[in-house]
């Protein structure tokens, strides 16, 4: 279905608010890391200098909230500023009080007593609907994060007359009784990875559009679809007006190709520092039994250890700079790490997908299977270890997507990009072949 055409806001005239909580005090709410790169990567969209929709300084992260004090001044001050447009965006934990009602969850929040250390969903959206932009946006990716809607939608209740504003739309990431979902080691939870995967189509796409995209990814990788609900027509409102990618997104390449490279878990300063202090310690001993031993026997000591620490720290400063790289284009999808790569064009796949866990394992997870077609050579380079496992030699592991920090949902996209509908989703490749559990 074509949308509509979109609807641009003015920028100057527009305010938006992202909330998230990674971290929290009480042992009942685990940590989710993947919020601070919502946070980042959102705002990078939506401020990105060629495409987005508003300067920086109209944009307010607020990252771990501890107190209702912090939000509800941001969302004050936000409301009272906003004339075209108000976006409120939530991520993190969602939780329900007794009466079935939606919190936001603080890093301070008590689960045993949400109501009184949570953020009330329909307080916000009340927030929303005092506010005198001209269009309001609400999305949440939490759990539970369809209550927002479904209380929406109960008729003649004092909740939807409180809720449904005129040019008010609400965006969830799950159902009203659905988890939402967060893959352990990706960059982004599911819901806002398809988000931004929205945000970077070639042409801008409308809130009802991004609605349907999301849709479409969640729904293809088994998990809850999300929910919206639209007043007055705000669904044709774009928030990007052409492609975007976040500044600090794993994901790189040309328009002829996509590229996916985890960046490395330790500044490369700061591991030259620390290595550098692990030799001087180990070198000053040696340096002290020199001064009260036999200085012979220290010396060729010192220099085995010394040519011991040399390789292992040429080693580990080269191994720093090699970067995994999983490579997506129009000749197929491969993989590359230093001078060793692999590659599978497309005329030889059947079809590609994501195995939440490799066949035969317990541990390796998020694992990118190619099957090929029955006449196909089987390429070379590829894991061996992960593929010994294989049911036959139909089928190629790629890789493990933690190890080139590739968001499923992002993958699947650029997949479908180059080769059109040959992605299957875990369940559609176990159907296929019940092997590969």
């Amino acid at each position: 279905m074509r949308q509509s055409a979109p609807r641009f806001p003015d920028g100057a005239a527009s305010r938006v608010v992202l909330i998230g909580c990674s971290d929290f005090d009480d042992i009942d709410l685990p940590a989710i890391p993947a919020v601070k790169s919502n946070l980042a990567d959102l705002r990078s969209a939506l401020t990105d200098q060629t495409h987005g929709i508003l300067p920086p300084e109209h944009c307010r992260v607020l990252a771990d909230p501890a107190d209702h004090r912090s939000v509800g001044m941001a969302l004050a001050q936000a409301a009272r500023e906003a004339e075209d447009l108000l976006l409120v965006y939530y991520t993190g934990h969602g939780l329900l009080d007794e009466d079935g009602l939606l919190h936001l969850a603080l890093s301070s929040t008590d689960p045993g007593h949400v109501g009184f250390t949570g953020v009330p969903a329909d307080l916000v959206k009340r927030y929303l609907g005092r506010a005198r932009a001209r269009l309001r946006v609400l999305v949440l990716d939490c759990c539970f994060s369809g209550r927002a809607v479904a209380a929406m939608a109960e008729s003649g209740s004092l909740l939807s007359a409180q809720l449904d504003v005129s040019g008010t739309y609400t965006l969830t990431s799950t159902t009203a009784t659905a988890p939402s979902h967060a893959p352990p080691g990706q960059r982004h939870t599911a819901f806002t990875a398809a988000l931004l995967d929205a945000l970077n189509q070639s042409e801008p796409l409308t809130l009802d559009g991004i609605h349907q995209h999301i849709d479409s990814l969640l729904q293809g990788a088994g998990l809850p679809r999300p929910q919206r609900r639209s007043v007055n027509a705000a669904g044709d409102l774009a928030l990007v007006r052409g492609p975007v990618q976040p500044d600090a997104g794993p994901q790189t390449g040309s328009e002829g190709e996509i590229r996916f490279r985890k960046a490395p878990p330790v500044p490369p300063a700061r591991s030259r520092r620390d290595l550098i202090q692990t030799v001087l310690m180990i070198a000053v001993p040696f340096a002290v039994a020199g001064l009260f031993g036999g200085w012979r026997e220290t010396l060729i000591a010192a220099a085995g250890v010394a040519l011991f620490l040399g390789l292992f720290l040429l080693l580990l400063l080269l191994r720093g700079d090699v970067h995994y790289d999983l490579v997506v284009n129009g000749d197929g999808l491969g993989t590359e790490h230093g001078t060793h790569s692999a590659h599978v064009p497309w005329r030889d796949v059947e079809c590609v997908g994501v195995l939440r866990r490799a066949p035969g394992t317990v541990l390796v997870s998020n694992v990118l299977i190619v099957r090929l077609k029955a006449d196909a050579p089987r390429p070379p380079g590829f894991h061996k270890r992960l593929n010994q496992r294989l049911p036959d030699r139909r089928y190629v592991i790629a890789g493990m997507l933690g190890t080139y920090g590739a968001d499923p949902m992002r993958l699947r996209s650029a997949i479908e990009r180059f080769a059109g509908g040959i992605y299957r989703t875990d369940q559609q490749l176990l159907e296929m072949d019940p092997r590969l559990r």
